[in-house]
C-alpha cells in the first residue's frame, strides 16, 4: 500500500510533467551537495528544475503522463530529473557546461521535441547554436540574395550614368 507522501510526490511530478517541455534524466552519483545545489541554481536561471526522485515514483508519474514515455531500462541507479518549462536547449547547455567540470555527472537521456534521445545525442543537440543565432542566420541567408540584386542593379545604374556623362562631355 503506497503511503500518502509517495502518492503526493507522484501527483506533484504529474503536474510538473504536464507543464514541462523537456525532460532530462541524469545520474548524479559522486556529486557533493554543494555541487548539486550549484547545478540547481544554474538551471533555475533558465526556467528548469533539478529534482532527485525515486525511480519507481518517477516511472509511475511518467506512465500516467500522456506526454512522455520512457523505457523502464533507464530507471537504474540514482536518478535526478531536469524539467524544463520554457526552452529545451538552454537547460541542456547548462547541464553539459556543468558536466565538463564535474565528470561524475552522467546524462542518461532525455526528451527533445517529444522524442527520447540518449545522452550522446543530447550532447550534439546542446552543441547547436541558440534559436536566436539560427534565426539570424536564416534571415541573413534570405537577405543576402536580395542585397546582391539591389547592389547589382545599383552598379548598372551607376555605369549607365557614367556612360551618359562621358557622352555629354564629349559632345
Amino acid at each position: 500500500m503506497p503511503s500518502e507522501k509517495k502518492i503526493q510526490i507522484v501527483e506533484n511530478l504529474k503536474e510538473k510533467l504536464a507543464q514541462t517541455k523537456g525532460i532530462i534524466l541524469t545520474d548524479y552519483q559522486g556529486l557533493s551537495v554543494p555541487e548539486v545545489e550549484a547545478l540547481r541554481v544554474n538551471l533555475r536561471k533558465v526556467s528548469a528544475d533539478y529534482q532527485v526522485v525515486k525511480n519507481t515514483l518517477l516511472k509511475l508519474a511518467l506512465e500516467q503522463s500522456s506526454k512522455f514515455k520512457v523505457q523502464s531500462s533507464k530507471f537504474t541507479g540514482p536518478t535526478a530529473v531536469i524539467l524544463s518549462r520554457e526552452d529545451e536547449i538552454k537547460p541542456l547547455k547548462v547541464l553539459y557546461d556543468f558536466a565538463k567540470e564535474h565528470t561524475q555527472l552522467k546524462v542518461k537521456g532525455g526528451f527533445f521535441e517529444g522524442v527520447w534521445l540518449l545522452g550522446e545525442k543530447l550532447k550534439e543537440v546542446a552543441a547547436l547554436p541558440s534559436r536566436g543565432v539560427l534565426l539570424a542566420r536564416v534571415v541573413g541567408m534570405i537577405q543576402s540574395p536580395i542585397s546582391r540584386i539591389v547592389n547589382l542593379g545599383k552598379g548598372n545604374q551607376v555605369g549607365l550614368v557614367k556612360i551618359l556623362k562621358t557622352q555629354v562631355t564629349n559632345e
